[in-house]
């Protein structure tokens, strides 16, 4: 898929609710979206972007997390960073802070979506750097977790994101759209969303709800 044909993609995905790109994917019989526990942790508007993962292990090694500095680093712009520590549960290990927030942001990185905790969340909020998370810990990550790799498949909020997948995030969560599925899914979401567009309008000129989910067939 060339960048043009990608970008034009992203800005179509931007105006399409996680729910129908989520609902889209469950037609495919592709399991999309993440976790309810992955959170938006202020209130963002919705974005869409390739995936840069980092892909973290347990250990009780104290070591600065540079692998994840060079994932930022070497991000395109409008990259979401997508993080997760393999075999543990890390909502009590701050996978990202405040100068990892600062570096994204002038890399032009959308987000940072972890499958974890987060900590620095003033500073965020004041770049206006949009994270989701598992949790809210002042605890840092060094002596509990190493970055193993990046830009490899990971396993996050019970989805596998590869590198360059389509992440979509929004109030209702985050949704992950197979690089290789995306047109097919946007297609039918986008169908989806249309369906529903038209329900609203019947809806709001007083129609009954059973009688317009019979004629539309969607809820």
């Amino acid at each position: 898929m060339t960048n043009t044909i990608l970008n034009k993609s992203l800005r179509s995905l931007v105006g399409i609710p996680t729910a129908s790109l989520s609902d889209a994917l469950d037609r495919l019989e592709i399991r999309g979206f993440m976790s309810h526990e992955i959170k938006p942790l202020g209130k963002y508007p919705r974005i869409a972007g390739p995936a840069v993962t980092v892909k973290d292990a347990p250990t009780t090694e104290k070591m600065m997390p540079l692998l994840a500095m060079e994932a930022i680093d070497s991000a395109s712009k409008g990259s979401i960073i997508v993080r997760s520590v393999e075999g543990t549960d890390a909502r009590d290990y701050a996978l990202w802070g405040g100068l990892m927030s600062q570096a994204a942001k002038v890399k032009g990185i959308q987000a940072a979506i972890l499958d974890g905790g987060a900590r620095d969340l003033i500073e965020a909020e004041q770049m206006k750097f949009r994270v989701y998370a598992r949790s809210v810990v002042p605890s840092t990550s060094v002596g509990r977790t190493k970055v193993s790799a990046i830009n490899v498949p990971i396993e996050c909020g019970g989805v596998t994101v590869a590198p360059r997948d389509v992440i979509v995030a929004d109030p209702d969560g985050v949704v992950v759209i197979p690089k290789q599925r995306l047109t097919e899914v946007l297609k039918l979401a986008q169908e989806i969303d249309d369906v529903e567009k038209a329900e609203v309008v019947e809806l709001r000129k007083g129609s009954s709800m059973a009688e317009v989910i019979k004629r539309y067939a969607r809820l």
